[in-house]
């Protein structure tokens, strides 16, 4: 009995499932318009039309390998970009996103809405940056999706181009809840004049009309369009949005928020990057469903407006950075903000931030950003009120001026923290870390007072440490062990401390490294470890320059074959550059300060990309290869100081990019190739000083439109100054430094909204590495390296210590951004140019040692920024300047040598002094002229003279024998005279070595 009841349980059971298969199996089959599992058929006849017409034509290889990834079977729901409603198999979105932008010229770029209509259930339509600049149809073109209506949600027409009349048929989609017009004009922003704005005018005008009829849209990106502020009240009428974004626009013309306080659902709000300066309106605080909130980068003047976030009780992402906010902001005013997650003030420089006047908030911040602000400003006191925010994983107080030591608390009671950025503040004594690991990602304690050593156990508390900088501190002794730990770790900055050690005691645990930077240390001893074999580990950036490591370049560096940047300058390596250096792609490679010696290695010329080679300041010689003019990416070349000779390399001839070109104390010679203004015209910075260069300078070098720093000085150039030497350095566009993007994954903030706040997949501001050139300038009486910033103020000619002949060219006088002007120890004449005073920026003004006659133009009193003035050994005559503006920090050594000046502070009077023939110069007299004729009568009397006398003189001696004899007497006593007078001369010897 029960053996049958058991039988029928079992019966009943396996009719029941297979009854439930078949229900199934009839359901799906009746789901198929074609009886089978594949997608509709008719959709994929429709989906091999949209590639033919995408494409252009069909012997046209799909240039975006976008419909490459369209295998033409059956099963077309498996496509690319094609989305399927998993029970009926209909069509439901399609992202064609990007095609057409590579094949342009093989179609007008006309769309063509009806191939779209066989796509009954089509909810999404994303055609994201396609270049369409018109319709089949224009008066009807997105009219025809309102057959779709009924199903059409999400319409995504960024990055196209479409005409005001298709724009109008928006209007009919009236089932519309989410429309993309982001950068809908691509071909560019609207100019200054009549006929755009007018076409601007024209495109708001249509675009508000067909808004204003979709009632049901809920999300409206309308950013980067140049949109005016004139937009906003018809905005306003679309009372359904709860998200808008207008970023990237140009809201500040005709801005005034108030029409979007009528939206009163409105739940995200975008309107960073307007460079508004309006003030926010009180009506905002009305938007009680408001949760997010972006303001950012724009240029709001106003009192930090406290007031309207009372009633924003939803709010939990705030983004007021990059303005000019002013006031006092207390934490108090987010007191009834529960919700609040993200909150960035951060570069608001004049805002002052109070945090300890709400002691225990109802929020719990996910993120705080208040960099650049004034925190605490009475007490620079670090903000306790943090202590209470345990969901917290973002913090940034960098540029604070906080004081006293980095509060444990941060990271023992912080358990989700991932960024901790505090630097450039004034935080002080040792970096005290908890003994359990936590899962901190990002530290940057940089530029603070930070003493003691690098904490014994940070590899054993931040495990999960990508990015560690503790850069410009005060930090000691050598790096602990447990960095070994740090297996994640892809960014280490150690710069401007006094760590000492050695680096291949833990390098080589590191494989993840992306960026080391152990710059301006003690560390000692090799570079790398002798049997280290990098393989496989992807170091970008190695930067050790000023330290003290010996022995020779090790070739197994060689084997780091992704670095890019390699500094290790200033050290004491020795020996020749490896010939391996091929092996790597290097954009920066810098030696400079070493003791390399040998030719410059022909390997060099086949490290492709190289921007920045310096090799400066050691013991190189031979001829600069000729393979160099292989490195055509070169934009710094610095090969100064070493013993190089030869012509002027013909080589650079093919460097067109070469912003920077120092070749100063070495042994180069010959003429300077005239070539250079047009093969080198972007450079910035040319140096030839300290060479045996010779000839005339070439007129073609006022061709560098952006020179702003040349110095030619320390050679034996001869003939006259150009006169076209004031068309030089007009164009300084360009910058003194380039970047290298280094692809680091550290934690970032995410504005998004409807995601996270701290995401993963983002690159960092710190990965792009900015690299600085320098420059080695006589300034202010001495020699300096300068070097990033100061560059975009340093500028200067110095011509000094060569032959030059001539008049010193007036226009000189119109190259007003000079700030240095050094012509001394030449051969110039005629009279100092009145309109060097028009030289309002010159800081140093020499022209001493030349023969330069006539008096000091009074007008250089007008030159209030100088510091350095010499005319000292000249012809000069008249007063000086004496003790006016600037001129009375200069004493006698300014004006020494010129025998006619008088008046302060010379010691001679010029009432007392009696008239110099060299007086009568006047500038009514042409100098060229004058001193022309005066050179031809003076010449043909020496060379008359000469004939008579000599051979006089040489009839006389032979007939007089104790003629001879006191003659040669005399001779040794005018030898022991001249002796003395080079004595006297030595000043000048000096000024020039």
């Amino acid at each position: 009995m029960e053996h049958l009841q058991f039988s029928l349980l079992c019966s009943s059971w396996l009719n029941t499932l297979m009854l439930l298969w078949m229900l199934l199996l009839v359901h799906l089959v009746l789901q198929q318009p074609n009886g089978c599992f594949a997608c509709v058929e008719q959709e994929r006849i429709a989906l091999l039309d949209i590639e033919l017409a995408f494409t252009g034509h069909v012997s046209i290889a799909d240039p975006s390998s976008f419909f490459s990834l369209w295998n033409k079977s059956i099963e077309c729901c498996s496509w690319l970009g094609v989305h399927c409603s998993p029970t009926s198999k209909h069509v439901r979105g399609l992202d064609l996103v990007g095609i057409t932008w590579e094949n342009m010229m093989f179609n007008s770029n006309t769309l063509n809405i009806s191939l779209f209509l066989p796509f009954r259930e089509l909810r999404n339509l994303n055609l994201y940056g396609n270049h369409f600049n018109s319709c089949c149809i224009p008066s009807d073109c997105f009219g025809r999706l309102a057959k779709l209506d009924i199903n059409l949600k999400f319409l995504d027409l960024s990055w196209n181009n479409f005409d005001s009349k298709a724009l109008s048929s928006l209007a009919t989609l009236r089932s519309l809840k989410a429309l993309s017009l982001k950068q809908f004009w691509i071909e560019g922003s609207f100019p200054d004049d009549k006929q755009s704005q007018m076409q601007s005018e024209l495109f708001i005008n249509t675009l508000s009309g067909a808004l204003s009829k979709l009632s049901k849209l809920k999300y409206l990106d309308l950013s980067e369009n140049y949109l005016n502020g004139s937009i906003i009240p018809y905005l306003g009428q679309i009372s359904s949005l709860k998200t808008l974004d207008l970023s990237w626009n140009k809201m500040d013309e005709g801005f005034d928020l108030n029409g979007l306080c009528k939206i009163k659902n409105l739940e995200e709000l975008d309107i960073s990057y307007n460079s508004m300066n309006a003030n926010i309106p009180f009506c905002i605080r009305n938007m009680s469903s408001l949760n997010y909130f972006d303001a950012s980068y724009n240029q709001f003047e106003m009192n930090f407006p406290s007031s309207i976030f009372e009633n924003l009780t939803r709010l939990e992402f705030l983004d007021f950075s990059n303005n000019n906010f002013k006031g006092v902001f207390s934490f108090s005013s987010f007191a009834n903000n529960t919700e609040l997650k993200f909150l960035d003030l951060s570069n608001n420089c004049r805002l002052e931030i109070e945090t300890e006047d709400l002691i225990n908030p109802l929020f719990q911040l996910k993120v705080i950003d208040l960099a650049n602000c004034i925190v605490n400003k009475a007490s620079h006191s670090f903000p306790t009120l943090f202590s209470t925010q345990y969901m917290v994983q973002y913090i940034d107080l960098s540029s604070n001026k906080l004081e006293g030591n980095v509060p444990l608390w941060l990271f023992v009671n912080k358990t989700n923290l991932i960024n901790l950025t505090l630097r450039n503040n004034s935080l002080g004594g040792s970096l005290i870390i908890p003994s359990q690991s936590t899962k901190l990602v990002r530290l940057d304690v940089s530029n603070n007072k930070l003493t003691g050593e690098v904490p014994v156990s940070i590899g054993l508390v931040f495990p999960n440490l990508t990015y560690l900088n503790m850069s410009h501190n005060l930090l000691q002794g050598v790096i602990p062990s447990s960095i070994k730990h740090l297996k994640l770790l892809k960014y280490l900055a150690l710069s401007n401390n006094n760590i000492s050690g050695q680096i291949s005691d833990f390098v080589e645990e590191l494989h993840d490294l992306y960026v080391l930077d152990l710059s301006v240390n003690q560390f000692h001893g090799h570079l790398l470890p002798n049997n280290w074999n990098p393989l496989g580990i992807s170091v970008f950036v190695f930067v050790v320059n000023n330290n003290q490591l010996t022995g020779e370049i090790p070739t197994n560096l060689c084997n780091l074959s992704s670095l890019s940047y390699l500094d290790i300058s200033e050290n004491h390596f020795s020996g020749n550059l490896p010939s391996c250096i091929t092996n790597m792609f290097l954009s920066v490679l810098s030696v400079e300060g070493n003791n390399l010696e040998g030719n410059l290695p022909t390997e060099l010329c086949y490290t492709n990309g190289l921007a920045l080679l310096d090799l400066s300041k050691n013991n190189f010689f031979g001829q600069v290869p000729s393979c160099f003019n292989l490195l055509t990416q070169l934009e710094y070349l610095n090969l100064r100081g070493n013993k190089l000779t030869g012509p002027f390399p013909n080589a650079f001839s093919n460097m067109s990019q070469l912003a920077t070109l120092d070749l100063g104390n070495n042994h180069f010679v010959g003429h300077i190739p005239s070539w250079i203004g047009t093969k080198l015209h972007l450079l910035k910075i040319f140096s030839l000083k300290g060479n045996h260069f010779d000839g005339p300078i070439s007129e073609q070098i006022c061709n560098l439109r952006f020179l702003r720093i040349l110095d030619l000085s320390h050679n034996n150039l001869s003939g006259h100054i150009p006169s076209c030497l004031h068309n030089i350095g007009h164009d300084p566009g360009l910058d003194f430094q380039f970047s290298i993007m280094i692809d680091l994954l550290s934690p970032q903030v995410s504005k998004a909204p409807h995601q996270e706040y701290i995401t993963y997949e983002v690159k960092p501001a710190d990965s792009t590495l900015t690299i600085s050139e320098y420059i080695e300038f006589h300034m202010k009486k001495r020699s300096d390296n300068y070097r990033g910033d100061i560059l975009h103020y340093l500028s200067g000619l110095d011509l000094s210590c060569n032959q030059l002949i001539g008049m010193i060219p007036e226009n000189i006088g119109q190259m007003t951004w000079l700030r240095v002007l050094n012509f001394s120890n030449n051969l110039l004449i005629g009279p100092i140019p009145v309109m060097l005073s028009n030289l309002k920026n010159i800081e140093s003004l020499d022209l001493s040692h030349n023969m330069l006659v006539g008096r000091i133009p009074p007008q250089l009193a007008e030159l209030h920024f100088l510091a350095v003035f010499s005319v000292a050994y000249n012809n000069l005559s008249g007063p000086t300047i004496g003790f006016v503006a600037q001129f009375s920090t200069f004493d006698e050594s300014s004006y020494e040598g010129n025998l006619y000046l008088c008046g302060p502070p010379l010691v001679k009077n010029c009432s007392s002094m009696i008239t110099s023939p060299k007086d009568q110069v006047t500038n009514d007299i042409h100098p060229d002229k004058k001193a022309a004729k005066d050179r031809l009568i003076l010449f043909a009397s020496i060379a008359l003279g000469f004939i008579i006398g000599f051979w006089g003189w040489m009839a006389l001696l032979f007939l007089n024998r104790n003629l001879r004899y006191s003659y040669f007497l005399a001779i040794d006593g005018y030898m022991e005279e001249a002796f003395y007078m080079t004595g006297n001369l030595l000043p000048k010897m000096k000024s020039c070595l």
